[in-house]
């Protein structure tokens, strides 16, 4: 029996320093890159839209602006997509929000999205946070005040920058933000082994349980995506996680969820990450008494697209509500305006 119980210890210590060597204790850093100048924003949009013609990006999966004014608005919204995902993601509801307050508005499209999966899998979370960051800083052309919304991985985005750069942005919207996966299987992707791992069990691609080859919606979603593309939202995480974003968020924030009960919730994002996140946002001294969580009871994952059965009257008038409070604009009466 000892000898059973010196056998399992050296198998205990083998085991944890095959771990704690292979661990990748060593995040990948971001540096935004200011080399880049633009005369104004319309130059910037027109370079974009040059990147995704060149990269043959998907009708519809490009970047797009939406001017209710060649000035600037009282308020503008950027919008920042999800993983494997596009513009498509958030426009029937986010188009409404920008009429509502004739605001401008921009979808950026993050490199990597709206072309293929072998781009998606060759581009490293420092280029979404490099592009998303520009678009942040050039859409202060846009508006007064800038309202920042982002959907899943577009909210773990739209976190760093909201935490990065408090005095560029007025209200966040956060739409079944990403901050951690639902199983804790995902771990083995913190490990060098991780992915080759997964490669031999499972294969290189993540098949999606849903492969209707007439569902409209994968002409703006991956329907199937690399494992190693996977890899690089871990990275991401890892890194606004080391950042410290959520404690230093100041502007008032909304968080959207999806939770029914137990067995029926949002099952691509940690809904208990959420909630975390969001008390660690209220736990800033400086943290805005207009932040609030919307629970949505019924709902999906993607809360603000067409392509999903949502409940979608009561999140626009959460969201009209909420980011008159947080910017002071007021919606308009849409039978006294007519669009420019």
């Amino acid at each position: 029996m000892k000898l059973l119980g010196k056998w399992l210890a050296a198998l205990l210590i083998i085991l944890t320093s095959f771990l704690l060597s292979t661990y990748e204790w060593r995040i990948p850093e971001y540096v935004y890159d200011q080399s880049q100048s633009f005369a104004n924003f319309d130059e910037y949009y027109q370079k974009e839209l040059e990147i995704s013609a060149k990269e043959g990006t998907r009708k519809d999966n490009e970047e797009r602006l939406i001017r209710y004014s060649p000035e600037k608005t009282p308020i503008a919204i950027l919008y920042i997509h999800g993983f494997g995902a596009s513009r498509m993601e958030g426009e029937e509801v986010i188009n409404q929000v920008a009429e509502r307050f004739q605001a401008n508005l921009y979808y950026v499209r993050l490199p990597g999205h709206g072309t293929n999966v072998e781009d998606h899998k060759n581009t490293e979370f420092t280029r979404y946070l490099q592009d998303a960051e520009t678009a942040l800083l050039q859409s202060s052309e846009l508006g007064e005040k800038l309202v920042l919304v982002g959907t899943s991985m577009g909210g773990l985005i739209a976190t760093y920058l909201a935490g990065k750069h408090p005095d560029k942005v007025d209200a966040l919207v956060l739409a079944s933000p990403f901050y951690d996966f639902t199983t804790a299987d995902s771990n083995v992707l913190r490990f060098s082994w991780g992915v080759p791992l997964i490669h031999t069990l499972m294969g290189e691609i993540r098949k999606s349980a849903e492969q209707d080859p007439n569902n409209e919606s994968y002409l703006y979603w991956y329907r199937d995506q690399y494992y190693a593309s996977v890899k690089h939202l871990m990275n991401l995480k890892r890194f606004v996680e080391k950042e410290d974003s959520l404690s230093k968020i100041q502007d008032p924030t909304l968080l959207f969820y999806f939770y029914e009960n137990e067995a029926i919730q949002d099952r691509s994002a940690s809904v208990k990450a959420m909630l975390s996140a969001f008390e660690t946002i209220k736990k800033n001294e400086k943290a805005s008494e207009v932040s609030h969580a919307f629970q949505v009871v019924k709902g999906d994952h993607i809360l603000f697209s067409k392509h999903v059965k949502v409940e979608q009257s009561e999140i626009l008038s959460e969201l009209v509500s909420f980011i008159s409070k947080a910017t002071g604009a007021e919606p308009v009466d849409l039978k006294k305006v007519k669009r420019k």
